[in-house]
């Protein structure tokens, strides 16, 4: 988003914590904000929940004056100076599941860590659901997240992909989110892609196509190319916020690629087997990862292998069953039909996995679409054209799939794992665009 001038930033990762208060059981609410030296939030794009760790500082002896015992509550508002829509804040209140690391740093000076998470999970951990679910997947999913009786009693916004096709299943005193998961697993959109996901971030809860993620408009644009100040044209130069935003503090790559893991995840080919006791019949399903690849939406046009790449269904089996006619209306309700191109939309999602260090704000989530522009590392020369000092393996367009938010009084950062799932060159034509 531009950067409005109704409030005072001062650098590409300036921040303001404007409340953090602790509410405890007997509803007393004690303001904790001159005390926090650090806040992290962490949110993942594979994980339900938001958690975050609030490292405190002070003299008032808070775990006896509450007393804090694993029933308290703390409301947490954080923002980038300047970004004022509601989705650019950090607003909401989190459970305080445990408290860590207690240290005496002076005679009367106590320092420990507040964790917290979000008051779904609470709801989550004490419920065990009996009953069985029927109709459209995104449906259901609306409804378990919502509903008193049965779900996570959640009012925040709830994002929902509708699903082209339903199901219906026992839920055999599961947790709320184990149900989830469960038609997650056979959930399909409107354009067959199976690949749901079900997290949390910024906007609330989402239950979502890969598809619909790489759909998304951009984010933000991330370069690393030493950028300090834009010189005007009488030598002298200007601080630009927005410039500074788009710079990578710090990059690190700990696998680029591994074909072994991949074969065995399912993410290039299988081979499925599945049987059925009630017909007596058993179906033999190959699945090549090169076949439907035009079929779905990508982040970048080319895909992660070449039309050359040794690719057998034998890399991995799976045996699966199949409940034919178990429920009236539904020919199957099992997740056989959908499990090989799950697998592997899945993991080819996260097939190229980068690390990012960069000045934080707070309307970074999981979720949103970024680019990445890297150069390579050869010398330049001066002819060459822009497309020539490109990194063709590592530019490109990326999700966020995990974000931590590690502020204190100085500064905010943002440690982001990005993932994409191809790329901007075509291997098969030598890799060029």
């Amino acid at each position: 988003m531009a950067i409005q001038q109704d409030e005072k930033i001062r650098f590409a990762g300036d921040v303001s914590i404007d409340k953090i208060e602790i509410i405890s059981l007997n509803g007393f609410g004690q303001d904790i904000t001159n005390q926090v030296t650090g806040v992290e939030i962490y949110e993942d794009m594979f994980s339900p929940f938001i958690s975050g760790i609030i490292v405190l500082k002070e003299t008032l002896d808070y775990i006896n004056l509450f007393p804090l015992i694993g029933e308290e509550y703390v409301n947490i508002k954080i923002h980038t100076p300047s970004f004022t829509d509601k989705d650019s804040i950090i607003d909401d209140q989190f459970v305080i599941y445990k408290v860590s690391n207690r240290i005496q740093t002076g005679d009367r000076n106590m320092a420990y860590e507040l964790h917290f998470i979000s008051r779904e999970s609470l709801v989550d951990i004490n419920k065990k659901v009996s009953r069985a679910y029927e109709g459209k997947i995104s449906d259901i999913v609306q409804d378990i997240v919502t509903s008193k009786p049965h779900g996570l009693e959640s009012t925040k916004t709830l994002n929902i992909e509708e699903t082209r096709n339903g199901s219906k299943f026992v839920s055999n005193y599961w947790s709320p989110i184990k149900n989830i998961n469960y038609v997650s697993e056979t959930a399909q959109s409107p354009n067959g892609s199976p690949s749901y996901i079900f997290f949390e971030n910024r906007t609330g809860f989402n239950f979502v196509s890969l598809n619909n993620l790489y759909d998304k408009q951009i984010r933000q644009n991330f370069t690393s190319d030493g950028f300090m100040r834009t010189i005007n044209k009488d030598g002298s130069s200007d601080r630009d916020i927005e410039q500074e935003y788009k710079r990578i503090i710090d990059i690190s790559i700990p696998v680029v690629y591994d074909y072994i893991e991949r074969s065995q995840l399912g993410m290039y080919a299988s081979k499925k087997i599945s049987h059925d006791l009630v017909t007596k019949k058993y179906k033999v399903s190959n699945y090549d990862m090169r076949q439907d690849f035009d079929d779905y939406k990508h982040q970048n046009k080319y895909s992660a292998v070449s039309s050359s790449a040794i690719l057998r269904p034998s890399m991995l089996h799976i045996n699966t069953n199949r409940h034919y006619g178990l429920f009236n209306g539904y020919k199957d309700a099992t997740n056989q039909g959908t499990i090989q191109q799950r697998l592997s939309l899945i993991k080819q999602a996260e097939s190229t996995k980068v690390q990012i260090t960069v000045p934080g704000r707070t309307d970074y989530t999981v979720g949103d679409r970024i680019t990445l522009k890297l150069n390579k590392f050869n010398a330049i020369k001066s002819t060459d054209l822009e497309e020539d000092i490109i990194d063709n393996i590592f530019s490109g367009s990326y999700i966020i799939s995990s974000i931590n938010h590690v502020i204190n009084r100085e500064k905010h950062e943002c440690y982001m794992e990005i993932i994409k799932d191809s790329f901007i060159v075509d291997f098969n034509n030598g890799g060029v665009r």
